[in-house]
């Protein structure tokens, strides 16, 4: 029954996504309200139909039910109920079919959202969400390899289990957050195509758009670190980002994504950066399905893909597609999207959004380079010039972990400290006042100034580490000169008391600090990722139980040993004390573990963790008869710093998604007779205008 229901639905999706595309065209045609209302049933239609599929797959799996090939491949029966349901996205063919059911799922909101708004561009935007939802279907009912509801050619009695390394908490976060993201940004491509068919170039489609842009790279951001956090805690080898295939085809669209979120913000306020709005839009979506395209073909080699398989050949063709349709759709168009005003100034807000959007589109492309790279090095080893800047390893040449550190990371901290220092600006030709800049660039020189003595006397002389140093002061400077400044010109112009005065500022100008709270969050992530990777200590220790051994500033005792079994595992246990400088002790419990349906072996990792670092304890190895143990152990500087700056950016994400608290407050740009300005400003506030 379930493989009938599922196949069927499938089958039925891909009938109504044609109707769908069909309808909604006819709309845009005849302009008539109940065929509008028609398209949006298709979409509803379509939304339930693959609800339909992913409760019979996810029932299935609670079941046990191994006449489905999926099923027995990715489950066994002791395994946990939590895994079993996160070995619904664990395969290729279960991680199609949540992308295509998410999209559903939020075309429907857009769709319900969008209701009572009668334009073509909406029609379109429908048709669009109809084709990609429809092709999600189709991949799954047309090619085998994709469909999750295949009967097992053979009866079992058990299935196979799910991989050690996914039977963590990360598999049950990481994948549905990072598709989410994922699907999100189908939503701006969409409306974009349908501003780009109809013409309707204006500032409504971004304005439709923002809301999604911003939820999906949330959603993509917050799958990024889940997925780092993921890979440090449970692979065992201390580190959380390896520049692997897989890792950068989810870095590549948020790095566009962050982009057009600050393009957005350019032509809503000043009717610039129009072009590049839209070729990020149209950008990310492609990076988005390109990312899904390098790990089902077999392009490039990962430990995280699933392999060659004829879907690749699916996405290729697909992503063929909407490129060429992105292309000519903006060509046509390209006259119609220029900028509403040039940029009057090269030190301005704007010129600052333009300045950000070059760097992280530069660092896009290195990414994007360095993850193509194995697949197109035959072609390049043959060129001698190129053979000689990179490193060659048999007949082919790949880049390795320094590339990456060499040239994306320094374009990463100029943007950072670009968009932490942008809000310090003003927008057109006003926005050099030299007089005022100089105010404003005092604090963040001083506090920079300050970082880098604090960092000498530390013995600190690396320039990476004070490169991030600087960076970190100028953000959080500027943050702090931002809110001073503006809380001053509120109190002036309403008489209010500073603290009464900064929390009204905050609140009626919630997606201005929501902003820079992100960026605090992103300078604490880089401070992370610098501190874990210039001074991490790592050292393998051969311990008999009692004996003890120094690691950093640290005492490693190793206490005893015990086995240890789960529902579908055995396996031993190391009791270790670490003693810290001040004396603390604290336990830790590293485990080696053998899984019932898997010869290889894994480990389960022992942190202990604090804002200044992370003791990471991994179980090595052991003697046959366990009179001695191996213990891997690393000091970790700042790893902390990494979670919890993105906890800090998420936060300000959603500071900028929520509903306006209180009447934006009214910032002061330029000097005026303070009268003046405190009458202009109260009638403002009073009418609830803002600039």
């Amino acid at each position: 029954m379930t493989i009938v229901l599922g196949n069927y639905s499938l089958c039925a999706a891909v009938v109504v996504a044609m109707v769908a595309v069909l309808v909604s065209l006819a709309a845009v045609l005849s302009e008539s309200t109940a065929i509008r209302r028609a398209a949006r049933w298709c979409i509803y239609l379509m939304a339930m139909l693959l609800t339909i599929s992913s409760a019979a797959l996810m029932k299935a799996m609670l079941d046990s039910d191994f006449r489905l090939k999926y099923v027995a491949d990715y489950t066994e029966r002791a395994l946990p109920i939590g895994y079993k349901l996160a070995a619904f996205w664990a395969g290729q063919q279960g991680s199609l079919l949540l992308w295509g059911w998410l999209l559903a799922v939020m075309s429907v909101v857009f769709a319900f959202q969008h209701r009572k708004r009668q334009g073509p561009e909406h029609d379109v935007a429908l048709a669009t969400l109809a084709v990609v939802i429809g092709f999600f279907a189709a991949l799954m009912v047309f090619a085998d390899p994709a469909n999750p509801f295949l009967p097992n050619p053979e009866a079992v009695a058990d299935g196979h289990g799910l991989n050690p390394l996914l039977q963590d908490p990360g598999m049950i976060a990481h994948p549905p957050t990072l598709f989410v993201g994922y699907a999100g940004f189908t939503i701006p491509f969409a409306l974009l195509i349908g501003a780009l068919i109809t013409g309707r170039l204006g500032s409504d489609w971004v304005a439709w758009s923002r809301p999604w842009a911003l939820i999906s790279w949330l959603f993509l951001g917050v799958g990024i670190v889940l997925g780092a956090q993921w890979a440090y805690v449970e692979l065992g080898w201390g580190g959380y980002w390896a520049w692997d295939p897989v890792e950068n085809a989810s870095l590549l669209p948020w790095l566009t994504a962050t982009a057009l979120l600050h393009s957005i913000v350019g032509q809503r306020q000043r009717g610039v950066l129009k072009r590049w709005t839209a070729v990020l839009t149209a950008g990310t979506f492609i990076l988005c399905i390109f990312g899904t395209y390098i790990t089902r073909s077999g392009v490039v080699a990962s430990v995280h893909s699933f392999g060659k398989s004829p879907v690749g050949t699916f996405f290729q063709a697909f992503l063929i597609l909407i490129v060429l349709l992105s292309l000519i759709l903006m060509l046509c168009r390209w006259r119609a999207l220029r900028s509403e005003r040039p940029l009057e100034s090269a030190i301005s807000r704007e010129s600052a959004f333009l300045a950000g959007n070059v760097l992280f589109v530069l660092m896009m492309l290195l990414t994007l380079f360095g993850t193509m790279f194995p697949a197109i090095s035959p072609t390049l080893s043959k060129l001698p010039l190129l053979r000689n800047l990179f490193i060659v390893q048999g007949q082919s040449m790949t880049l390795e972990q320094p590339f990456y550190n060499r040239y994306v990371l320094p374009p990463a901290l100029l943007a950072v400290a670009i968009m932490g220092f942008a809000p310090l600006l003003g927008y057109g030709r006003m926005a050099i006042n030299s007089q005022k800049l100089v105010l404003s660039l005092a604090l963040p020189v001083v506090l920079a100034f300050v970082a880098i003595g604090v960092l000498l006397a530390m013995g600190v002389y690396s320039a990476w580490a004070l490169a991030c140093a600087v960076v970190g002061a100028v953000v959080v400077g500027s943050i702090v000169v931002d809110l001073v400044r503006n809380t001053r010109t509120r109190q002036q112009n309403t008489g209010e008391n500073a603290i009464r005065s900064a929390l009204k500022l905050v609140l009626g100008s919630h997606q201005r600090y929501g902003a820079q709270l992100a960026h605090a969050g992103m300078m604490m992530i880089v401070a992370g990722i610098a501190g874990s990777s210039l001074y991490n200590t790592s050292k393998t220790l051969m311990l008999k139980p009692g004996a003890s051994e120094q690691v950093g500033r640290y005492t490693i005792r190793l206490d005893g040993i015990g086995q240890v079994r789960g529902e579908n595992y055995t396996g031993l246990e190391a009791k270790v004390t670490m003693t810290a400088p001040s004396g603390t002790h604290y336990k830790l419990f590293p485990q080696g573990r053998m899984y019932n349906k898997w010869e290889q072996p894994s480990s389960e990792v022992a942190i202990q963790t604090n804002w200044r670092e992370d003791l990471y304890v991994t179980f090595a190895g052991a003697e046959p008869d366990f009179s001695v143990i191996a213990l891997k152990v690393l000091v970790n500087p700042l790893v902390w710093w990494i979670w919890a700056g993105g906890i800090v950016v998420t936060l300000g994400g959603v500071v900028c998604l929520v509903p306006r608290f209180a009447r934006r407050a009214v910032v002061i740009e330029t000097p005026q007779p303070v009268l003046a300005a405190k009458s202009v400003a109260v009638r403002r506030v009073a009418a609830g205008t803002a600039r």
